[in-house]
């Protein structure tokens, strides 16, 4: 991962007792570098990406804390209409963080020649209704596009609503997010620190664990993966020499089963080996790494078992 280093904080007005802390909620639509921009701010991986709608189910926080100022990210599944019960849940995450937080970042991605603003982009602008003045939009994925298509997108967007501030960023090659730190530091409010300097989330480690399983789900069977897959860390145990994980990825048909082992096999064990590798990097430490994949029939339309599966 590319490494983006924030410049200091100042203390404001020199007064070095004085601390700043305050949240903040990413969001947009799915698919738009929230997860990527997230780790990028925060310096660690701590939210999975992948080149899938929907890969963030979870409200996940993310800290980063320089000299006297403490961001805390918030980083949401994205904004869409879906009759799903299981999207409509990930949805409401979204649209509660709108209103809980000290103001909000929204990622859009660049607009074509002529092109309307997306609908779900629109969506997103509905649930903000007036908090769009404590909104900096950032058009994300500008990378390698002419100033002249950059400034018209910010144009357009600029048409909307009366965001606090407009700036194009690329997360995923770290351009321009110095400027976005300057923003987002100018905005947080006078505030004792809520987590302690050296906390990066709030999120156990047995989640992100489970999260790094599914997200090798994601890269290893792309367009074969089962929508409805859910991956449940079943125990999680220390050993003087290794940490001992037992997760169940759960699927709702034999069919998906048969997709996420392989032939003999073969796919599920590459998926263990890559996440394994993924969680030991995490935590600093050697893993033993179990999965299993087990049949559980419509989970995701039922709330008992999106409850049971992190979706509170």
């Amino acid at each position: 991962m590319t490494t983006f280093a924030p410049p200091a904080a100042p203390s404001a007005d020199g007064q070095d007792s004085l601390t700043r802390a305050g949240f903040i909620g990413l969001i947009g639509r799915p698919n738009v570098g929230k997860s990527t921009l997230l780790n990028r701010l925060i310096g660690k991986k701590l939210a999975i990406t992948a080149n899938k709608p929907q890969t963030t189910r979870n409200r996940l926080l993310g800290i980063r804390t320089i000299g006297s100022s403490q961001l805390i990210f918030i980083d949401t599944p994205g904004i869409h209409a879906s009759s799903r019960v299981m999207n409509q849940k990930m949805v409401s995450y979204a649209v509660e963080t709108l209103q809980e937080t000290d103001f909000n970042l929204m990622l859009v991605e660049p607009l074509r020649p002529g092109q309307d603003v997306p609908a779900e982009d629109q969506l997103v602008l509905q649930h903000l209704q007036d908090r769009a003045s404590n909104t900096i939009l950032a058009i994300n994925k500008v990378d390698g596009l002419p100033y002249e298509a950059i400034l018209q997108s910010l144009e357009r967007y600029r048409q909307l609503a009366e965001f606090a501030e407009l700036i194009p960023i690329s997360a995923l090659k770290s351009q321009n997010l110095e400027r976005l730190w300057e923003l987002l530091l100018k905005r947080l409010p006078e505030n004792p620190f809520f987590f302690a300097e050296d906390q990066l989330t709030d999120a156990s480690e047995r989640f992100l664990c489970g999260e790094l399983v599914r997200e090798q789900l994601f890269r290893h069977l792309q367009q074969e993966l089962p929508y409805s897959v859910a991956v449940q860390v079943e125990s999680f145990e220390e050993t003087p020499k290794r940490l001992h994980i037992v997760a169940n990825i759960i699927v709702e048909r034999e069919s998906q089963k048969g997709i996420i082992i392989g032939h003999k096999g073969q796919q599920l064990k590459k998926i263990g080996t890559t996440a394994r590798q993924r969680i030991e990097t995490l935590l600093g430490q050697s893993v033993y790494l179990s999965l299993q994949v087990r049949v559980l029939k419509q989970w995701s339309r039922h709330e008992h078992y999106l409850q049971a599966f992190g979706m509170e």
